[in-house]
């Protein structure tokens, strides 16, 4: 079995910092559901004094009810009468807690205000008029990412200005997943990241007594399985109408990445089908993005499948869900997953080839510091046809252009020689320009060549990409 808690050390010592400073704290923390902040929360309440409140998806009275008995309970309390507003109950708590240190959560927080508006507002008052002196550490947590940055975070919410800390929890690079991942091949382990994401809870499904193709088949491929039906299931937890969030979901996956062409996949009108695709990118499921240097209104933009699990899920199980109710795993795996696999595996190797140069820039070990970077996609104006970059990395002045190959051969010099034309396409106006190439299986000996005899030019292999920074594992 593998450890509990993997790869949040960093988040984890800056709620311990926070904690010491002995003062009221009113910390936020947000991310996508299954990303990790229970097990965070829990890590960090460790012989700590702390109340730890999950709000349900019933009414404010309720909710109300059920944290009273939590309160109640903490305190050693009996047959006491709930409390008659939050005010009271938090008051109650800050009250009792005079000078000793207790860390108070309430999870799923959006449930709450959903039920109660007024809930924010009471919060705002209490900070203002008794918290702040107090030694309180409130903690709120969701993973409805719009509500919380605009109706918690945003300038428009009552408690604007008064949280001393917030954190959105991100799903792990590639490079903490390969933790859960001991013992297999560093080829092995991005295939593993590709289907089963970044996200602790799909991590842990993987056995690493099985090969990559047991654990597909154990962990997706069997009606009972965990994730067999997880991508539905949180939908229904998250929105009214699933069916048609996951449709979107499927169309998006199945290549219809513009919003015309996902509405006519579905058959919904556009302005509906953006209604439902903005929920979906404040879930933190699908993402929006534009061309490197345009900006997000471009007519250009594409939208994504964040999460791979999701992506993995709808490319192949979703689609597949009759050969596995009728016992046709095995005919599923062999007809559609393994030989599209490494097609699949092209958008996840850019996204791991982009980390890496991330960690790179964060360790100043690039030509120079980036501050902006993404994909780019335009039309090439003498033959018409599409054209796109992997990678574009830039200061404004300076550029690094990245082309990312996972394929079984070795990269050869006309990949180059490509990247350089289309550089040239995007724009000529630049200081200095550096071309980095990625490649799963190695590279030729005219592009290894090329980079020895031009400063400017960078390979980088699956094994420089895996073992960057071994100490980054042991920190």
């Amino acid at each position: 079995m593998q450890e509990k808690f993997i790869g949040r050390e960093n988040e984890l010592a800056e709620l311990n910092d926070m904690y010491e400073q002995k003062k009221f704290q009113l910390f936020v923390l947000y991310g996508r559901r299954r990303v990790g902040k229970t097990t965070l929360l829990n890590e960090f309440c460790r012989n700590k004094d702390h109340i730890f409140y999950s709000a349900e998806q019933s009414n404010n009275k309720l909710n109300l009810e059920k944290f009273s008995e939590q309160v109640f309970e903490f305190y050693g309390e009996r047959n006491l009468e709930p409390f008659s507003s939050w005010t009271n109950a938090i008051s109650y708590i800050n009250d009792r807690q005079k000078d000793k240190r207790l860390v108070l959560i309430i999870d799923e927080f959006p449930y709450l205000v959903k039920k109660n508006r007024a809930l924010l507002s009471e919060l705002q008052h209490l900070i203002d008029h008794q918290l702040k002196s107090g030694n309180l550490f409130l903690i709120l947590c969701g993973s409805y990412m719009g509500f919380m940055e605009k109706e918690v975070l945003g300038s428009e919410s009552p408690l604007f200005g008064r949280r001393t800390g917030q954190l959105q929890l991100k799903p792990f690079t590639y490079l903490t997943a390969a933790r859960f991942m001991n013992g297999y091949s560093d080829t092995e382990k991005i295939e593993l990241y590709g289907a089963f994401g970044g996200t602790p809870m799909y991590l842990q499904q993987i056995d690493p007594d099985e090969t990559f193709e047991e654990n597909i088949k154990r962990a997706y491929l069997k009606v009972t399985s965990y994730l067999y039906e997880e991508a539905v299931l949180l939908l229904r937890q998250e929105v009214q109408e699933p069916g048609v969030y996951s449709a979107i979901i499927e169309a998006v996956a199945g290549g219809h990445t513009r919003a015309n062409e996902i509405s006519t996949k579905i058959g919904e009108e556009s302005a509906k089908c953006l209604k439902y695709i903005k929920t979906l990118c404040e879930l933190g499921i699908l993402y929006r993005e534009a061309p490197f240097g345009e900006n997000e209104s471009s007519r250009k933009t594409l939208y994504g499948i964040s999460d791979f699990m999701f992506r993995f899920w709808y490319r192949y199980v979703f689609s597949g869900r009759t050969l596995i109710e009728t016992g046709a795993r095995q005919a599923l795996w062999k007809k559609h997953i393994e030989p599209d696999y490494s097609v699949y595996m092209g958008l996840v190797f850019e996204k791991v080839c982009m980390d890496y140069l991330y960690m790179k820039n964060a360790e100043c070990e690039l030509p120079f510091l980036f501050t902006s970077s993404g994909r780019w996609w335009g039309t090439n104006p003498a033959t018409r046809s599409q054209e796109e970059i992997d990678i574009i990395a830039s200061d404004g002045k300076d550029y690094i252009f990245g082309e990312c190959k996972w394929r079984n051969e070795k990269l050869d010099i006309s990949v180059l020689e490509t990247l350089k034309e289309r550089a040239d396409m995007f724009s000529k106006k630049r200081n200095e320009t550096y071309y980095y190439l990625f490649s799963k299986s190695g590279f030729t000996d005219a592009v290894l060549n090329a980079a020895e005899a031009d400063d400017h030019i960078f390979v980088v292999d699956l094994h420089e990409i895996m073992h960057f920074k071994d100490t980054e594992a042991e920190k």
